[in-house]
């Protein structure tokens, strides 16, 4: 099984970037679950010190980072080439439990049996919370990592989006597989345990605030991902405006809070507030690829010697 995989064979496709040291023995636990587990490494340099013990699980480093998007597009060529019908697709930070991906191929090829038109699977849960849906019981923006895709409908939809670089890449692909044609649809009970960073009490003037009556949390996010997540927020209103306005302005409002969240309870604010007009700006103008080294270096003289309590 050196150089390929059954015609109906699962590859992992896990991207990395400084890896939890716990990543090689979690890769060759997965071992148990798909025939070929391949890694790939976005430019840190990490999985060069692995000792790799059994010929099923792959390194791929790519020397200089493409983002995930390319990171995961790099894992998925791979596992074209090896003759895979299905990708797990995983974040470093996922943990795979016994039998999923047993549970999602079942739920898959009984989809593809029935003529639904699959682009992937995804778990219905992430550590416990239900992913959100929309009308039909479809998913409103299914997680990346944990998803099972079939190749086949990958091939036909394209690659995920590399000028995006790390953030709403699941979301534009989403999108594209549904203007195609097709559907990523929930495993009902299917659960993915995946680290979204640890929750923080929303703190504004030294108070724990509440909105609509509930006291509030939130997540930090450091200011260039912040760039990121507004940049490409409202690139996919120039992408998918198209039949997807309803879809686009409830993903919207959900990154509002989670920015306006970040803006006024992280204590480098000043640099969350500049990362997100930058964002904005870029976004007006069309502008993806990676950040610019000038807004970069900007965001970060704002952000030095503040410490996140993170």
């Amino acid at each position: 099984m050196a150089g390929s995989t059954s015609a109906d064979g699962t590859v992992a496709v896990i991207s990395a970037y400084h890896p939890p040291s716990d990543l090689a023995g979690r890769a060759q636990e997965l071992l148990d679950q798909v025939e070929r587990v391949i890694v790939v490494d976005d430019g840190s340099d990490a999985v060069r010190t692995w000792e790799v013990t059994s010929s099923r699980l792959e390194t791929i480093d790519l020397r200089q980072n493409r983002g995930i998007a390319g990171a995961l597009n790099a894992g998925l060529e791979r596992a074209a080439q090896l003759g895979a019908r299905f990708a797990l697709v995983l974040d470093q930070d996922s943990i795979v439990p016994t039998g999923y991906v047993e549970r999602a191929r079942a739920f898959m090829e009984g989809s593809l049996a029935a003529g639904s038109p699959v682009a992937a699977v995804a778990p219905a849960l992430v550590e416990g919370d239900e992913i959100s849906v929309i009308s039909g019981g479809r998913p409103l923006d299914p997680i990346q990592s944990g998803q099972v895709i079939l190749l086949a409908a990958f091939d036909k939809i394209g690659p995920l989006a590399d000028d995006f670089v790390i953030d709403a890449v699941d979301s534009e692909y989403t999108l594209r597989a549904r203007s195609a044609g097709y559907e990523i649809y929930l495993v009902p009970g299917l659960e993915l345990g995946h680290s979204l960073g640890e929750l923080r009490p929303l703190i504004v003037f030294g108070r724990h605030r509440r909105i609509l009556g509930r006291q509030r949390y939130w997540r930090y996010h450091a200011p260039f991902r912040t760039y990121y997540m507004v940049r490409n927020g409202l690139l996919l209103w120039r992408r998918h405006r198209r039949g997807a306005v309803l879809w686009l302005m409830r993903r919207t409002a959900y990154l509002l809070v989670d920015v306006s969240y970040t803006s006024l309870a992280s204590p480098d604010r000043r640099a969350q507030f500049v990362a997100a007009a930058h964002g904005f700006r870029d976004a007006v103008r069309g502008r993806s690829g990676r950040i610019a080294p000038r807004t970069l270096s900007a965001i970060e003289r704002l952000s030095v010697g503040v410490e996140p309590d993170v």
